[in-house]
């Protein structure tokens, strides 16, 4: 099982692969880093991040911006 699986790794900024990798080749999954300073806008409460911000362009789906949004706590930049 993928470590990504089994620990929160949200605010990580070591991307899920990098994360499992490191669990293949250790057989440990690491502990979580979290990064200086979570990248993005902060999420205003009970407010999607694609109803907060304008994504057009970004080629994310909606979905996968308001999830990162919502485990992280913050929208992410706009991506073109």
């Amino acid at each position: 099982m993928s470590c990504t699986n089994q620990i929160d790794y949200a605010g990580d900024p070591r991307s899920n692969a990098e994360i499992n990798s490191i669990g293949e080749q250790t057989g440990h999954c690491p502990a979580p880093e979290k990064g200086s300073k979570p990248v993005g806008t902060p999420k205003k409460p009970g407010v999607s991040c694609t109803n907060q911000i304008d994504y057009a362009g970004d080629p994310r789906s909606n979905a996968e911006i308001n999830s990162i949004g919502e485990q992280t706590g913050y929208c992410p930049p706009v991506q073109h």
